[in-house]
Parts: C-alpha cells; sequence; structure tokens
C-alpha cells in the first residue's frame, strides 16, 4: 500500500464522515479509527488479489468502518 492509496482511504473516510448526521457524526478520533480498520481490511484482502474496487462492488466499506469504530465506542 502506498501514499496514495492512504490518502484516498483518508478521502473516502473523511468525505463519509462529513455525510454523516449531526447526531451521529463521528470525532476526529474514530475517523482515524475508521481510516486505520479500513486500511487493515485492504492491506489483508489484498493478498487475495481484492482490491478497493471490489470492496466498492459489494458494500460501502468506509461507512462500515466508521461505524464499527462508532458500535465499539458505545459499548465501552
Amino acid at each position: 500500500m502506498n501514499q496514495r492509496d492512504l490518502e484516498y482511504i483518508a478521502h473516502r473516510i473523511a468525505s463519509t464522515a462529513a455525510q454523516s448526521a449531526p447526531d451521529r457524526r463521528p470525532t476526529a478520533a474514530q475517523v482515524a479509527d475508521a481510516a486505520s480498520v479500513l486500511r487493515d481490511m485492504l492491506q489483508a484482502a489484498g493478498m487475495h488479489g481484492l482490491t478497493f474496487k471490489h470492496f466498492d462492488s459489494v458494500a460501502d466499506f468506509p461507512r462500515l468502518a466508521l461505524q464499527l469504530v462508532q458500535a465499539r465506542d458505545e459499548s465501552r
């Protein structure tokens, strides 16, 4: 994964966060954690020949990553 990939992940997470309803808007820490989660998912999937394009054809993984991090924080 190169710098361009990391910047694209950050952009996608930030864009998704900005579209969140005001009462569900993630914190800066949650945005950072979600970007890390998505990066790690893509790196693991890459070992199987999968790319962000494949992820996008199935689901909104940036939104999923944010929801996962928010669910984690709500359960604490």
